[in-house]
């Protein structure tokens, strides 16, 4: 803050973590009738954003995760009013200027204002804060003060500037999880000014500084939903971490687990429902970029059957062949052909249904769950392609389909668990696929090697616009982690996270 002669009251600031607010009070003395230009605008002093490095509560320096940030924006740049003292009681001038504080990915942070002193000083010659809280009007001569306020309004309760560099807490947010946060404060700069004073500069320079911890991302055990989990969640995770979460669209509950391959999985088969009735958001469901919503065309059937199989390669179709789990996982024991449901394989599967609570239940791990065609797998979003990958799926927010083909993410964790051509291993712990078996397109086949086959799609397509990727093993050394076949046909699904 300065004061100097003429008649213009200035502020000036910019964004940054430590932020130096310069307020200019321009002083007209009328005996002597000079008067002089404003202060040039103030700029600010750091700004902390990914891998800069930054204080933390305690005042050590610790790097920032590299997509943390703090920015801190004034309006207006500058400000201006006039000040000419006449007689004894002085004159009075403010400068009122907002500033926009935004904290992104933080574990909880202060906001300060403070200065190297508490005067505003022309050479020998120094104007001191007021003594104690006071307003506007009843501002005492020849003292300045500032005051702080949360939100677009100004207070009218002047105080001492601190004496500090750091000065004093002025706002906190304690939360150790805020993804992205926006406040507003009002600052408030005033001075009673008499014609004692001599005319010249006086300056003082206050520094509005933020001050954030870094973000400490938890891992998937500390989660409650499927659409919680993220690429940090993930990473934060320790290898054979799993627990059951929600996914808020139907309230089923599954196992997610992060595996050897340094990635999350389900180890649980999906299970959800598709209908014509309920539209998916992006908000819950893994849709992207364009894509914000996905309506099925077709909800999902509860038999296989002449009437619900449909044999078209850009098909929506999905079948629920009854709430039911593999009750040998690790042995081979074909069901056959020509079955409408779950229920006309009582030598492979049990009834059990998707968990709506929590149970801890290790056999929820064999669930069946749904059979989808590769456009229903990808929301839509796979039709026609022939190389890249799908965008968008049915899987929760937060989790996609894998990539498939020799360097996907399906034969990557095969390796890694050095499952080659055992089908046990795949489906044994920690891994948990099943054989579920798959829809056929085909009325004299319909359901088929329940017991036997497993089959899951991916993300990738083949290259031609009729068939894409799936991982496929049967009976007890039968494995192909990038194997193509018709999009039409009804698969299971596991998910991955993001």
């Amino acid at each position: 803050m300065r004061i100097d002669q003429g008649r213009k009251v200035n502020f000036a600031g910019g964004a940054g973590c430590l932020s130096l607010l310069l307020l200019a009070l321009v002083l007209a003395n009328p005996v002597v009738g000079e008067t002089a230009s404003a202060l040039d605008e103030g700029s600010a002093d750091e700004v902390i954003d990914g891998g800069a490095v930054a204080a933390d509560m305690d005042g050590e320096t610790m790097p920032l995760a590299t997509n943390s940030m703090v920015t801190v924006a004034f309006s207006p740049s500058s400000a201006s009013g006039s000040m000419t003292p006449t007689d004894a009681g002085g004159a009075k001038a403010k400068v009122d200027v907002k500033a926009t504080v935004r904290v992104q990915n933080s574990g909880g942070y202060k906001v300060y204002v403070g200065s190297n002193s508490s005067q505003l000083k022309n050479g020998d010659n120094a104007i001191e804060s007021v003594v104690s809280a006071t307003t506007y009007d009843d501002l005492p001569l020849n003292r300045w003060g500032y005051s702080f306020a949360k939100g677009a309004t100004a207070a009218d309760n002047y105080v001492a500037m601190p004496a500090v560099s750091r000065g004093v807490v002025l706002d906190s947010n304690t939360n150790t999880s805020i993804v992205d946060e926006t406040r507003t404060y009002m600052l408030s700069f005033a001075a009673n000014i008499g014609v004692d004073k001599p005319t010249g500069t006086y300056t003082n320079q206050a520094v509005l500084s933020v001050v954030s911890s870094p973000l400490k991302t938890a891992g998937l055990t500390s989660l409650a939903n499927m659409q919680d989990m993220s690429s940090g969640v993930c990473a934060a995770s320790l290898e054979g971490d799993s627990k059951q979460l929600k996914d808020i669209r139907d309230g089923k509950y599954y196992w997610v687990t992060k595996l050897a391959d340094g990635k999350c999985w389900m180890t649980q088969n999906l299970d959800l429902d598709l209908s014509t009735g309920t539209t998916l958001m992006n908000t819950n469901t893994d849709l992207n970029g364009s894509v914000t919503s996905y309506r099925p065309l077709y909800s999902t059937a509860t038999t296989a059957s002449s009437s619900t199989i449909l044999a078209d390669d850009v098909g929506q179709r999905s079948w629920s062949l009854g709430d039911y789990r593999i009750t040998n996982p690790t042995k081979s024991s074909n069901c056959g052909v020509t079955k409408n449901s779950l229920s006309q394989c009582t030598s492979q599967f049990t009834a059990y249904a998707t968990p709506t609570t929590a149970n801890n239940d290790a056999n929820a791990h064999y669930i069946a769950g749904n059979h989808y065609q590769w456009n229903a797998a990808t929301a839509g979003t796979g039709g026609t392609i022939t190389s890249g990958q799908a965008t968008s799926s049915i899987c929760p927010k937060g989790w996609r389909l894998p990539t498939s083909t020799s360097s996907g993410e399906l034969k990557r964790l095969l390796d890694v668990y050095s499952v080659g051509a055992d089908v046990a291993k795949l489906a044994s712990s920690p891994l948990y696929f099943v054989r579920g078996g798959y829809i056929s397109q085909n009325a004299g086949f319909l359901f088929d090697a329940g017991g036997s086959e497993g089959d899951y799609w991916s993300s990738t397509p083949y290259s031609n616009a009729s068939s894409a990727y799936f991982i496929n093993f049967d009976g007890t050394s039968t494995v192909n982690a990038s194997r193509y076949y018709n999009r039409q046909y009804g698969f299971s699904v596991r998910c991955v996270a993001r």
